[in-house]
């Protein structure tokens, strides 16, 4: 049974949910719950009651995959049979008991495990549990009364803070904020049963709104919640919601009229599609942890060895010491090495004088890290990710390096972002022991991991990559070994694109800001200074081809060159002349930047060598031609198989490039925002512009990013076709295309 009870012989019935893993709130717990409480409650031998979780979670909330249900009942359907109002009952029934309820949390009350403490009369807390409502972070409020019931227990900002933002609260502060009453010191179970027999019942329905919460909201206190919230997550619908719940809260209405509201508001917000591409971005992430095919057993780990002690190799090797995993990291040179270290002393050091680390905490992470020049020092460790610059010979020749020096199961890593994994993999006596793990810059900051099959990773090395993602807590995709990825290849047509508006006439601030607006982190421009502008400019140099163009970048180049040629590659390249501490696109000085003026100039002598006029370009034209090529791009990608899903591309573009929570990430934001037709009817015509630019001015090389995708093409056919809740369209597309259609990519044949 998912609610289980029994009764203690001092009278106390506990009531325990027990849904794994998290004690979710779905329909089955919640049915159980409703009848099993009942026989508690008229049972004449139980005294008081007790309402916990099995295991280390008191209830991880509601279960999100039932909402995709809801959803398809549509609105109409849903005020006649409405799935929260279960949940509501539930609560109901808790608050209403006549025999003392105390909620023991044994762990985390999450969401709808929340609203279910707060739904009892008392709270006791082991000191591990937490409280939180993380509805805001899925485009939602909490739906089962949490919107009327907190701000009768907490102070405002406190209340604000833990429902606009997300943010929850250990044991300790919730005692200290009212919402738990005692910390449990010794067994959790006996101090709350001893809770409730001494407390008389007390629901939080029947209690006022404190006057100085209710006082807070005429000051204008709601406004200021609704300010951070806002300037924290700008394109967010549900905390202007969430507001108008706590103003029928603080409003002096009864309890029953604020849950009223409530139910308006949260229904509002489930049929949102803000909301459907949050809870989207929720699934995906379990989904992208389920690779097809790869279900060995992972090997241990240990120790890892990391190879090249630079910006990325030393953010590497902070993911695994934080983990308590010892690294070996080795550089060439001395100076290189001890200029890695001194990188991650400064930053622990950092964190140590902010009070964000411990003393204890940081010596231990430095008895943690070894800095060597020696490979011999690889001889005992698990992995070695190598993360030496992007130049193939020199990986190939570290690769053997590592051979040498290794165990014979210890799998070798490239941190490349782009070099064909196959080709260095292919100097090693054992191939299989290769994948691909690009990190992202800083590795140490970056949620994002893109572990990269190659034609011969073994499931075992595969296997291990996913679970090495999971140690150090990064949300890792697998992908195929193609140009760039799957990330940096989607990139190269948007980074292009924006070059190019560029040269017609757009300036680089309307650039960025059109980018910005659209909900992403930064512009494409300050993209550039931030990762280098130096990067496919030396990767030209090496093939000794300048106007050489791939899947990972295009051009035109002339700007970027005339950069580099000086030196400029943007935030790593200071310019103590003009106390710039940055300079590329953008003059870096402090926090703050600005074009360069000499940017601007050298882009009227750029137009004026290849005959062109600036025109005006729309903020609608920039954000089509940048992102509907990048959406193009990653149907590309699901065509010929270097992915298995359209979802796992979201997560890529969430996690690593920046993309608005909001908007669910490309693949989404095209079926759910945009639709297949018209990014199909826009890449059409914009391929034409392309071509007779191209065509006809020889100062233009060719691109051939806006031939539409096979796949966007047979989407757009069944545009409008209903799925099963919880599909794509573009998955269920994507399995028929599958089967009648060859492609090079490892999951092409799923």
């Amino acid at each position: 049974m998912p609610a289980t009870i029994n009764v203690r012989p001092d009278g106390v019935g506990v009531i325990t949910m027990d849904s794994p893993p998290v004690n979710s709130l779905g329909t089955e717990l919640v049915t159980s719950f409703k009848q099993e409480f009942p026989k508690l409650v008229s049972d004449p031998k139980v005294k008081a009651i007790v309402v916990t979780g099995k295991g280390n979670m008191f209830c991880g909330g509601a279960e999100i995959t039932e909402f995709a249900i809801m959803v398809a009942m549509g609105p109409e359907k849903m005020k006649e049979n409405n799935p929260v109002a279960a949940l509501s009952e539930m609560m109901d029934m808790i608050d209403a008991s006549p025999k003392t309820v105390v909620a023991a949390l044994n762990g985390p009350a999450l969401g709808g495990g929340g609203e279910v403490s707060l739904a009892c009369h008392y709270r006791v807390a082991s000191a591990k549990s937490s409280v939180g409502f993380p509805e805001v972070k899925l485009g939602l409020l909490p739906g089962a009364q949490g919107t009327q019931r907190l701000p009768r227990v907490a102070p405002l900002p406190t209340a604000m803070s833990m429902i606009l933002q997300g943010n929850p609260l250990n044991a300790q502060a919730a005692k200290k904020n009212g919402i738990v009453d005692l910390v449990a010191s010794k067994d959790l179970i006996e101090e709350a049963a001893e809770w409730a027999l001494s407390h008389p019942p007390a629901p939080i329905s029947k209690r006022e709104v404190h006057k100085t919460n209710r006082f807070m909201v005429a000051a204008g206190g709601l406004e200021q919640g609704l300010n951070t919230a806002v300037n924290a997550a700008p394109l967010m619908i549900a905390p202007r919601s969430i507001i108008k719940c706590f103003e029928a809260a603080c409003s002096g209405k009864p309890f029953r009229d604020g849950l009223k509201v409530e139910q308006e508001e949260f229904t509002k917000l489930v049929f949102s599609v803000e909301s459907a591409a949050l809870r989207h971005l929720f699934l995906s992430e379990r989904l992208a942890q389920k690779v097809p095919g790869v279900d060995e057993k992972p090997l241990p780990l240990n120790k890892i060895g990391i190879l090249g002690a630079g910006l990325m190799g030393g953010g590497i090797a902070m993911c695994f010491i934080q983990k308590g995993i010892p690294v070996v990291l080795k550089d060439a040179k001395q100076e290189w090495l001890d200029g890695g270290v001194k990188k991650i002393d400064s930053l622990w050091a950092g964190r140590l004088k902010k009070g964000k680390l411990s003393k204890d905490k940081y010596n231990q992470y430095h008895s943690l890290l070894k800095p060597t020049l020696d490979f011999a020092d690889f001889k005992d460790v698990d992995m070695v990710i190598e993360a030496v610059p992007e130049i193939m010979d020199l990986k190939k020749q570290c690769f053997l390096d590592i051979e040498k020096n290794t165990k014979p199961d210890c799998l070798i890593c490239t941190n490349t972002s782009g070099l064909n994994i196959d080709d260095i993999a292919a100097v090693l006596k054992d191939p299989s022991r290769v994948m691909g793990t690009h990190f992202f810059s800083p590795a140490n900051v970056m949620q994002l991991l893109e572990n990269v099959r190659t034609s011969k990773s073994s499931i075992k090395t595969l296997s291990t990559g996913m679970q090495m993602a999971k140690i150090i807590s990064k949300k890792a995709v697998m992908v195929g070994n193609c140009d760039g990825f799957v990330g940096n290849r989607m990139l190269a047509p948007y980074a292009g694109e924006a070059k190019m508006v560029g040269e017609e006439g757009a300036t680089i601030e309307q650039i960025d800001k059109a980018c910005t607006k659209f909900g992403m982190a930064m512009g494409p421009m300050a993209l550039g200074d931030l990762v280098g502008l130096e990067l496919f400019w030396k990767q030209r140099q090496a093939a000794g081809d300048m106007k050489k163009q791939t899947k990972t970048y295009y051009g035109p180049y002339e700007l970027t060159d005339w950069l580099c040629e000086k030196g400029r590659f943007g935030l790593k390249t200071p310019d103590p002349s003009i106390k710039a501490n940055g300079r590329g696109v953008f003059i870096h000085q402090g926090r703050d930047k600005y074009v360069d003026p000499e940017v601007v100039a050298k882009m009227e002598e750029i137009r004026k060598t290849k005959g062109i006029t600036a025109r005006a370009v729309s903020d609608e034209e920039i954000v089509e031609r940048l992102f509907f090529t990048m959406i193009n791009e990653g149907f590309k990608i699901l065509e010929e198989g270097y992915v298995a899903r359209s979802s796992d591309i979201d997560i890529v573009y969430i996690y690593g490039y920046g993309f608005p929570p909001s908007k669910g990430g490309p693949m989404f934001f095209a079926e759910n925002y945009v639709g297949f037709q018209k990014i199909l009817e826009r890449l059409k015509v914009y391929g034409a512009q392309a071509k007779e630019r191209f065509t006809k001015n020889p100062h233009y090389l060719p691109i051939d990013y806006f031939e539409p995708s096979k796949l966007l093409e047979a989407c757009a056919q069944k545009q409008g076709t209903k799925v099963f809740p919880g599909q794509t369209l573009i998955d269920v597309v994507l399995k028929d295309f599958r089967k009648n259609n060859s492609a090079p990519g490892p999951f092409s044949k799923l």
